[in-house]
């Protein structure tokens, strides 16, 4: 069962009441939570059963509008996922996707219940970005800076990372996503 919290974050995503920079660290919380993603999904459908019974006649496009839409679509280049990191409200990772070990080296097993940053920063790594971090989920505002990590083999690496916390109605964490993909110097 979901506390109220995540109930209201669920109800916002699916209303499109949520502003797009909390819907993109809900939709990283959504690929990890399975109740979560449960409950998005049942809201989804009885939104859009709601919809239908509000419509008069079923409208579909026509064939050539529904072709060019579906060309842009296949057209359009995919981009590399993000590596997507969730928190608990200590900062000791709970999950990581695929991308975010293939990005650093290490697996959930070696990251589960630790900070990213004890295995992640080394010697090149900048203190006071590190600091902007911390002073802002401290403040439980979202923050974006680019960090010199290291990769499990030694190698160094720049990363653009965007955390976010997500809030009970109390605004106290509940979990905090990141973001972080991989940027040339």
């Amino acid at each position: 069962m979901l506390n109220e919290s995540l109930q209201t974050h669920a109800a916002h995503y699916v209303s499109g009441a949520m502003p797009p920079e909390e819907r993109e660290s809900f939709d990283v919380l959504l690929a990890w939570h399975a109740g979560l993603r449960q409950e998005v999904a049942e809201l989804q459908d009885m939104a859009v059963r709601v919809t239908l019974a509000a419509e008069p006649a079923e409208a579909t496009p026509p064939p050539a509008l529904r072709d060019r839409i579906l060309q842009a679509a296949a057209d359009r280049p995919v981009p590399a996922p993000d590596a997507l990191v969730v928190a608990d409200r200590d900062g000791l990772v709970e999950w990581v996707n695929g991308a975010f070990t293939d990005l650093c080296g290490y697996s959930l097993s070696e990251l589960k219940g630790r900070r990213p940053g004890q295995l992640l920063q080394g010697a090149d790594t900048d203190s006071a970005a590190v600091a902007r971090i911390r002073t802002a989920l401290r403040k439980r505002r979202p923050c974006r800076e680019t960090l010199v990590n290291y990769h499990k083999n030694g190698s160094a690496y720049r990363a653009l990372i965007r955390i976010a916390p997500i809030l009970d109605h109390a605004g106290e964490p509940l979990f905090f996503v990141a973001r972080e993909r991989r940027v040339d110097a």
